[in-house]
């Protein structure tokens, strides 16, 4: 048996250094993740810009609604008229929420807004429904030894009975929802991926507190217990990866002292004991 090949030259052939290597199928790489959030920090910007575009178109056509001589004098009755205020700011919150959702969906092709904002709701709610009952219950029992102004524009508002309803309405649905958006569902990721999770809830928490520091009449106390809320509800969705988990805990805290004011007044029929 001959061990050589017939063709010498075929050896040369399959071992030249010239002969071009036989390529497989390329592989494929993974793909990328998603961007988490879709949005950046500009994006948030516009958010911002829009809604302060939205309450001051409110703020004008509901002066040109109400009578005056003066657009100074309209002013001042739609200020004697807060119950226009807040619908008008449930008119702007409901345009930002429009606004937004077109930013997610058109400007940035996410097919669902409620997933990219990370709205999953919790498989045991009460949890969180208890736990906001509680934070505000622990914050009344610490307003007793702080120093909190005798009268702000807020409980001035709570002795309207018109004002006290609206206020109850809002302050667990439209108010809430949109806070949550905003600062934790907007803000707060965009942050945590530019400077950690830490950061992120400062700087949530912050602007968040100062935003109701007039209704207060700017008290140091209680613009650092809102702080305080402020990084609660952070924590919560961090923790939770759940904005709907920490808008119900926004929901029962805010709830929870509508509750105690309707119970203490029989049903908001007698806002004169709130004096006392």
């Amino acid at each position: 048996m001959n061990s050589f090949p017939e063709n010498p030259e075929a050896i040369s052939e399959t071992h030249s250094p010239d002969a071009e290597p036989v390529l497989g199928p390329p592989v494929e790489s993974p793909p990328s993740p998603p961007r988490d959030p879709a949005w950046s920090g500009w994006d948030v910007l516009r958010v911002l810009l829009i809604a302060v575009i939205a309450l001051f178109v409110t703020v004008v056509v509901l002066a040109v609604v109400v009578s005056g001589s003066t657009f100074r004098d309209r002013l001042n009755h739609l200020n004697a008229q807060p119950e226009l205020l807040m619908i008008g700011q449930m008119a702007a919150y409901l345009v930002l929420l429009g606004y937004m959702y077109i930013l997610v969906t058109r400007e940035r092709r996410q097919s669902r807004f409620w997933d990219a904002i990370h709205w999953h709701w919790p498989a045991s709610l009460w949890i969180y429904l208890v736990g906001g009952v509680l934070m505000q219950a622990v914050f009344l029992l610490v307003e007793r030894f702080l120093p909190f102004p005798k009268d702000t524009p807020f409980e001035a508002l709570l002795k309207r009975p018109y004002s006290l309803l609206l206020i109850a309405a809002f302050s667990i649905t439209l108010g809430p929802l949109m806070e949550e958006l905003f600062f934790r569902g907007f803000l707060y990721p965009v942050v945590k991926r530019r400077l950690g999770v830490m950061a992120a809830i400062v700087a949530t928490a912050l602007p968040f507190a100062l935003m109701h520091a007039a209704q207060y009449g700017g008290a140091w106390a209680s613009v650092l217990l809102i702080f305080v809320v402020g990084v609660v509800l952070a924590v919560v969705r961090e923790k939770t990866n759940s904005l709907a988990a920490s808008f119900l805990v926004h929901a029962a805290y805010n709830g929870t002292i509508i509750t105690i004011i309707f119970v203490a007044t029989s049903g908001f029929r007698h806002l004169e004991r709130l004096s006392q």
